[in-house]
């Protein structure tokens, strides 16, 4: 369908012929999949003795918060990434990866003379404005489940934000939009009032795919006719433009995803809207992109050409013997050369396990729930408890007892040694949700992190973080999770949630808001009174919720609460601060996020990772007073991109865990 998939598979093709001999799945030596979804489509069985290979797409950290993804990276004996942001992420969890750039078709994507008559005669045919400044983007904005949910992980609402700020600015922009599945973004630009053109044909009830995916050669058309390419995704690979609109000679910015950190200036990549805002209407006013053009076509012609990563490739196989062959599922799963039977059999396991995934599950969970107000993890693991039962799971708290598909083990905030003593007499299915690392959380206690991993190797079928950040300094300290996945907490709906918060007001004081339920420092304590001290008192109010190290003068405190009180204070506020160290995944940052406060938070810990582009960081105290200054300055657009996962959203990844475990 000329997805970018597709490039890659025919690029790859072309890169690997006279390296190695193509043949069917039954007679290979090696499986080279483009992506771990096609490894996923495979019959295990048929890929037990076989080196497999596979090349990395998108950044490994949004793969691993996909349910799935760990049963196939089970396979893969080598990983191939395509960006240097891709290969540290993969190295920084010690997983075997070598770097093999993505490949441009520089014969498509190339510079075309203004007078050419093509070019001219297609600006004509679509009415693209000589006397606007043109921006582009031709990534897919709407899911295709239902053409109207926007594709967050593409960033239409950031690109939105940055058109709607123009606008508002006054520039004379114009908008040009491409390629399938651009539903929402068409719609709201209409609602704003902001010029736009589409290419392509106007299909409004069903799914466009085969319709409007545009020939690569009219694509470079595009890029030869726009102002400036703008990517705003949350996350990428690529994206393949990046090399497309730099082999154009097109000028482009971007969001700091994938190939962006390896192909363009400095200048030309932002870290929120507010940002690229500012480097547009500066190239408007003075053109000042055109310097990064040459550099950026330099670097693609360089690295990014199918002729330059032939040797890299060649090298790869050269050393094939190095790559381990599958030998099927461990820990124990039935591997894939025992499921090898008779079709028949294979059929009927297929339709039990699709009844068994149905029917209602019970799920055993281990933690010591304690009443709130109490810390991130319990409120969690409270949250948690009630989602799934609204799946139709049932729970059962603390106990063994048979009927029970799987536990959930909570780090190590449970009674271990019952259930060890269980645990001798019955083989059991194993979920451990992990936090910390709790030496770096508590500046103590890695006799608790020993503990903890020697429940994962003992216990664990599969183990869930909580962030990146966590399985980075996971694996750092020296420890390995047993098939790990990230998934970020999530708060009570019911409770946390923007509906009837107060509407934002510059021309009032703007009201501040932090929390702890610990008074251990790393808590942001030291920050906040520095804070206190620095704190314009007449544009400003903050209060402080729970425990804190420090003692306040001007800084209003309130005990700690219970969570219905709690979320009621957050939506008579406007922003939250978190100056929480090491945090992996802060339970009171989600809580202000949801009932709409956008964040300006400590550079540190998972904090980045719940944020995005819903907020601010500062990595030192110097920096609090001017963040803080542009988020109340750009308050509407900040609390706009404010995304996290709903309850309901990451219960579901337990529910896909536990149908799997189970």
């Amino acid at each position: 369908m000329n997805w970018a998939l597709d490039d890659d598979l025919r690029l790859t093709r072309r890169a690997l012929k006279g390296i190695v001999e193509f043949t069917g799945l039954d007679k290979c030596d090696v499986v080279h999949s483009v992506w771990w979804k096609g490894l996923a489509d495979l019959p295990k069985e048929s890929l037990v003795g076989k080196r497999i290979i596979c090349q990395i797409p998108g950044e490994p950290f949004r793969y691993f918060s996909l349910p799935h993804y760990n049963k196939t990276a089970a396979v893969v004996g080598q990983w191939i990434s395509q960006t240097k942001e891709a290969e540290k992420e993969l190295i920084s969890v010690a997983i075997n990866s070598r770097l093999i750039p993505y490949i441009v078709d520089n014969e498509v994507f190339r510079p075309i003379p203004a007078d050419d008559t093509d070019l001219i005669a297609f600006q004509q045919d679509w009415s693209i404005p000589s006397d606007s400044y043109v921006i582009g983007n031709f990534h897919r904005d709407t899911e295709g489940h239902d053409l109207k949910s926007p594709k967050w992980m593409k960033g239409p609402d950031v690109f939105l934000e940055i058109a709607r700020a123009l606008i508002d600015r006054g520039h004379n922009i114009r908008v040009l939009l491409a390629g399938p599945r651009r539903f929402w973004m068409r719609k709201r630009l209409s609602e704003l009032g902001i010029p736009y053109i589409f290419i392509g044909k106007l299909v409004e009830s069903k799914d466009d795919m085969s319709v409007n995916i545009l020939p690569r050669p009219i694509l470079n058309l595009l890029y030869n006719l726009i102002d400036l390419y703008v990517i705003s995704s949350r996350t990428e690979g690529g994206p393949r433009s990046i090399m497309e609109a730099a082999s154009s000679q097109c000028k482009v910015i971007s969001t700091r995803v994938g190939l962006a950190l390896d192909i363009l200036e400095a200048d030309c990549i932002y870290s929120s809207p507010v940002e690229a805002v500012d480097i547009i209407e500066k190239d408007i006013q003075s053109d000042h992109l055109r310097t990064t053009i040459e550099p950026h076509y330099q670097r693609v012609m360089r690295n990014h050409q199918p002729s330059t990563v032939v040797p890299l490739f060649r090298d790869l196989y050269s050393y094939i013997g190095n790559i381990p062959p599958f030998a099927g599922y461990q820990r124990g799963r039935v591997t894939a050369s025992e499921t090898h039977k008779s079709q028949p059999v294979h059929a009927r396991v297929l339709r039990w396990f699709t009844r068994r995934s149905r029917a209602n599950l019970t799920l055993g969970m281990w933690h010591k729930f304690v009443k709130p107000p109490f810390g991130g993890g319990n409120q969690f693991m409270i949250a948690l408890s009630k989602a799934m039962q609204q799946k139709g799971v049932r729970i059962v708290e603390n106990r063994v007892k048979s009927g029970i598909d799987a536990y959930i083990l909570n780090s190590i905030w449970f009674d271990v040694e019952s259930f060890r003593e269980y645990r001798k007499k019955s083989e059991v299915k194993i979920i451990h949700r992990i936090d910390g690392p709790i030496y770096l959380l508590r500046g103590t206690g890695r006799d608790l992190d020993d503990l903890c991993f020697e429940l994962n190797t003992e216990f664990a079928s599969t183990t869930v973080l909580q962030s990146a950040w966590t399985y980075q300094h996971i694996v750092e300290m020296g420890y390995q999770p047993v098939n790990p996945i990230i998934i970020h907490n999530a708060v009570d709906g019911d409770i946390f949630h923007s509906k009837g918060r107060i509407p934002f007001d510059p021309e009032r004081r703007i009201r501040l808001i932090s929390m702890s339920w610990s008074d251990n420092p790393s808590k942001g304590g030291p920050i906040y009174k520095w804070i206190e001290e620095h704190l314009d008192w007449d544009r400003f109010e903050y209060t402080f919720v729970g425990r804190v190290s420090e003692r306040f003068d001007r800084i209003r405190q309130i005990p700690p609460v219970s969570s219905e009180d709690l979320a009621d204070i957050l939506r008579q506020h406007d922003i939250y601060i978190t100056a929480s160290k090491n945090d992996p995944c802060s339970n009171a940052l989600i809580e202000a996020l949801t009932c709409g406060l956008p964040a300006l938070y400590l550079n540190d810990g998972g904090h980045p990772e719940l944020v995005g582009y819903g907020g601010l960081p500062f990595k030192d105290v110097d920096e609090i007073i001017s963040q803080l200054d542009i988020l109340v300055d750009n308050y509407e657009t900040f609390q706009n991109l404010i995304l996290v996962p709903t309850l309901d959203e990451v219960a579901q990844k337990y529910l896909t865990l536990l149908r799997d475990v189970a």
